[in-house]
């Protein structure tokens, strides 16, 4: 997939940059151009006290080092006569703590920032700039998050000596990343102070106040579609495709005072918008699933399609899945591991905590062993005692629901209750697992039987894990984004 970025902050981790949003501005950018490190991008100013939507493209660029990133903007709106040009530097810094799995970084502005506006007959220079951002990520290696917060001033002359606009801000920003989504939206909430004299001869100024709010949300997803194939006489049906494309949005409200010759009216400009750029999404086949024992009328057949078109879990034997067969241990490691990607493609295991692991009851020569180590290093699977991992042995419902909830690092983060849950057969939950429990439930990973039992020492079978593990995966893909990203942008309506 094309690198798309959407609202491009320079993210210090672990050594390297990760473009998340250009610049600090409430702007999206979208497609490349055919130049290098540029993209096109859209941006809204105030500097008028009406929106003014300008176009056109940034450029980013950035240090071999990662400390150092300069942004480059050249923007216009044709029919309000306007143009913008702005050239920024940031220089960054950041920390890792001993575990490395956590990264704090701080941002601020180098002096030598500068930006044109001009808009009709009025020119707008920026003289003063004052900028400092702070945030952290947790990476959890399935998923990483990140919380970013920054103020800033930024302050304007209007035709050299015809004014003055002085721009607040302050910005919180949410981000996660998965393989198969990854959403990061910021709230910047601007106060523009007009300075104006009502008389020329006057020796200060007086103030007109206006505000503008922006959500600002840059999200891709990787999405399983099933494709039919239209010939008659084909040796497959169809077939999946996985397709990755991302939307950049911004919404805003505002109230702002009219301005007329720079004064104001006494009335006042409100209103909300949006605009967004999307990109043409890339697509990838998967493997045609030839299976013998699964009627399309079976409970789970599309989740155990999708599950074997990745490779998720694979056939038992000769094109027959095996669905009331139980999953075992290994090979639950092995499907957390590859619907999470943590396995790349050389097959080598994905990175793990510093410390060695052996297990005496998982030889090197494992069908799973590589998933398995995997799975235990990163702590999303424990061993079972004794340097035993006990591949071959059953998985319950609940445990596997707690691998999940571990996995995504909630099993202490989120406020569920530990203590007791909503399910019929709650007594049979055992007390370490009530609180993953009720994440799995919120998560949409468990549900309740028609009597509201959970079932939880129930032994896993083949299908329940295809139909566990596609819920996981649209988790991934689709529900952590509307936390992310449409109850934010939409200001919690």
């Amino acid at each position: 997939m094309k690198k798309i970025a959407a609202l491009i902050i320079i993210l210090m981790m672990a050594g390297q940059s990760a473009y998340a949003m250009p610049g600090y501005e409430a702007g999206i950018a979208g497609e490349k151009t055919t130049q290098k490190n540029e993209f096109y991008y859209k941006e809204v100013v105030f500097l008028t006290g009406e929106p003014i939507l300008m176009e056109g493209t940034i450029k980013v660029t950035e240090d071999a080092k990662g400390i150092k990133s300069t942004l480059e903007y050249e923007l216009a709106n044709t029919a309000k006569s306007a143009s913008l040009e702005r050239k920024v530097v940031f220089n960054h810094t950041s920390s890792t703590n001993q575990l490395g799995n956590q990264t704090t970084y701080s941002s601020a502005v180098a002096p030598n920032f500068d930006e044109t506006v001009e808009i009709g007959s009025d020119t707008f220079v920026l003289k003063d700039y004052q900028f400092s951002r702070s945030g952290i990520t947790d990476d959890r290696t399935i998923i990483k998050y990140l919380v970013s917060n920054w103020n800033g001033r930024k302050v304007y002359t209007r035709n050299s000596a015809g004014g003055e606009v002085v721009v607040d801000v302050t910005s919180d920003l949410y981000r996660y990343d998965n393989f198969w989504s990854t959403t990061e939206t910021a709230i910047i909430r601007n106060t523009l102070t007009y300075k104006y004299k009502v008389n020329a001869s006057d020796t200060s100024y007086k103030e007109a106040v206006g505000t503008v709010e922006y959500a600002v949300s840059n999200s891709s997803v990787k999405d399983l579609a099933y494709i039919a194939n239209d010939p008659r006489d084909i040796s497959f049906k169809g077939g999946y495709v996985l397709k990755e494309g991302a939307e950049n949005i911004v919404s805003y409200r505002f109230e702002t005072p009219v301005l007329s010759s720079w004064k104001p009216t006494g009335k006042r400009n409100t209103g909300r918008n949006s605009y967004k750029l999307t990109t043409v999404p890339t697509q990838q086949r998967t493997f045609v699933p030839n299976i013998k024992d699964i009627a399309p009328s079976y409970w789970a057949a599309e989740d155990i399609k999708r599950m074997i078109s990745m490779d998720i879990i694979g056939v038992a034997d000769n094109n027959y899945f095996r669905p009331l067969g139980f999953m075992n241990r290994g090979e639950f490691a092995k499907a957390i591991a590859k619907a999470s990607n943590l396995i790349p493609a050389n097959g080598t295991a994905a990175k793990s905590k510093s410390y060695d692991l052996a297990f005496n009851d998982v030889d090197k020569n494992h069908p799973h062993y590589d998933y398995i180590m995997t799975a235990a290093r990163t702590g999303i699977m424990q061993g079972t005692g004794a340097n035993r991992f006990s591949p071959e042995e059953y998985l319950t419902k609940i445990q596997a629901a707690a691998i999940i909830v571990r996995a995504l690092g909630l099993e202490e983060a989120s406020e569920e209750s530990s203590i007791r849950t909503s399910f019929k057969d709650d007594a049979a939950i055992p007390a370490w697992a009530k609180k993953s429990a009720n994440v799995a439930r919120r998560m949409g990973i468990v549900g309740g039987n028609p009597d509201n039992e959970l079932e939880p020492n129930k032994v896993l079978t083949r299908a329940e894990c295809s139909a566990m593990l596609n819920r996981y995966i649209r988790y991934l893909q689709y529900d952590m984004r509307k936390e992310y990203r449409e109850k934010i942008i939409n200001f919690g309506r």
